[in-house]
């Protein structure tokens, strides 16, 4: 089966030149059969993609790592810490059901954790506890002003509440999941602890899968997912 999705003229016109029509007629040509399926994603798609911030923290085994390091894979990224008693440990079980899914195309995909509790998140720490749930997953970490940063970059709240006994601290966080492109464009979001993992899964694949093919008049980019070949449909929007 073949998805096909729009984006519009800002996100991805730098795939397109003046090649491309001649490069589509000639696919035609060698098709026999066009069928299509537009895919809704299960996830709230952003109006208007855009580059996800950068940034750069620590990783569990203590080594640097930057966002535009991922480059070429679909990254996963949610904000969590290790005392948290209900979303984050939901998530990180729901990303260890999507990577299951996924198969042979996990290796496409990075699973990060950024920590909102560092001042108790050691990389140490988050090693052990992500480990709970699948080794592959990323935690990161940092100083509490690079955190901070960070989750303001991606509009992550985060409030320390410190207990009446003055012997520990929660956090309340945003518990928001970003799915990002491997041109580095945050397309989805997620709550994760409470959708379907297999939608998750899906929303992930068709983003692995997905491939320019044609822009039209209207500005709208037409996406086909999985290997085949395409033909313009007139009247497709980008509707959510």
């Amino acid at each position: 089966m073949k998805y096909l999705i729009t984006y519009n003229d800002s996100y991805i016109k730098k795939y397109i030149n003046g090649c491309l029509i001649v490069i589509l007629l000639i696919s035609i040509s060698g098709c026999d059969i066009f069928t299509f399926e537009k895919y809704d994603f299960k996830g709230m798609v952003f109006d208007e993609p855009k580059l996800a911030p950068e940034f750069t923290l620590y990783d569990q085994y203590g080594e640097l790592l930057s966002l535009s390091d991922l480059q070429g894979k679909v990254v996963l990224l949610f904000f969590g810490f290790t005392h948290c008693p209900d979303a984050c440990p939901l998530t990180l079980s729901t990303w260890k059901i999507v990577r299951e899914l996924l198969a042979d195309k996990a290796d496409d995909v990075v699973f990060l954790m950024v920590t909102v509790d560092p001042e108790r998140d050691t990389g140490a720490i988050l090693k052990k506890h992500l480990s709970l749930f699948d080794e592959e997953f990323i935690g990161l970490y940092g100083s509490v002003d690079d955190v901070k940063s960070v989750a303001r970059d991606y509009n992550i709240y985060i409030e320390k509440v410190n207990f009446e006994s003055g012997t520990g601290h929660m956090i309340n966080h945003s518990t928001l999941s970003y799915v990002i492109d491997r041109e580095g464009y945050l397309v989805l979001a997620h709550r994760s602890y409470e959708v379907d993992p297999e939608d998750i899964y899906r929303d992930v694949e068709a983003i692995l899968d997905r491939n320019p093919i044609l822009f039209g008049d209207d500005g709208n980019f037409m996406i086909l997912c999985e290997q085949g070949c395409a033909v313009n449909l007139p009247g497709v929007n980008n509707e959510q």
